[in-house]
């Protein structure tokens, strides 16, 4: 049989490193989703959280 090679610690660690694999792409994903600016119709809340936490003071508050 050709999966003689797939003992319990085989499966075991085939699985971890599918879902490291996989933490890994999800978090290069969500990084770069970060990194994206804001759409046009956002709401203003979420503009406004956008702007405080890249650095960039609005001076159009009133």
């Amino acid at each position: 049989m050709f999966l003689e090679f797939m003992t319990p610690e085989g499966f075991d660690a085939l699985v971890i490193v599918s879902v490291a694999i996989g933490l890994a792409i999800a978090w290069r994903r969500f990084r770069s989703d970060l990194q994206k600016p804001l759409p046009e119709d956002a709401p203003d809340w979420a503009r406004n959280r956008h702007t405080a936490a890249s650095g960039t003071a609005s001076t159009s508050e009133s």
